[in-house]
């Protein structure tokens, strides 16, 4: 791509209907849009991210915790955290349950200070 193809204050990437604006904003998203699988593997491991699923936990979700459990758990906490997330078409570059997968994963986290326990979501939702 020619600079003069590239709008005044925009930065050229190697798509040529892609640019970022020339700010230090414009400039970061540059930086990860290029950066190779490897080099954000690496950024996410330094935030821990992905974190481990919940689902393998015994006792993260009602659905996976023995009844006799959830029993004594009911008796200890008083909070129930119930991701309600919507299935819903959001075009071509994410999955139909992206609002479930956020919400549960926002109640995962709020449930990893007990005293709490996350309940799997419902999947629908008036949106």
């Amino acid at each position: 791509m020619t600079k003069s193809q590239v709008p005044e204050g925009f930065l050229a990437t190697e798509q040529a209907d892609l640019f970022f604006e020339d700010n230090a904003v414009g400039r970061m998203k540059k930086e990860v849009w290029e950066a190779s699988d490897a080099q954000i593997d690496a950024t996410l491991a330094d935030y821990g991210i992905p974190s481990p699923v919940e689902w393998g936990k015994p006792g993260s979700y009602i659905q996976t915790t023995t009844r006799w459990q959830v029993e004594v758990n009911r008796k200890k906490n008083d909070i129930v955290f119930i991701p309600v997330g919507c299935t819903e078409l959001h075009g071509q570059h994410l999955p139909s349950a992206a609002d479930t997968l956020y919400v549960s994963a926002i109640c995962e986290a709020c449930a990893a200070s007990p005293p709490s326990a996350a309940h799997r979501s419902t999947w629908r939702c008036p949106h």
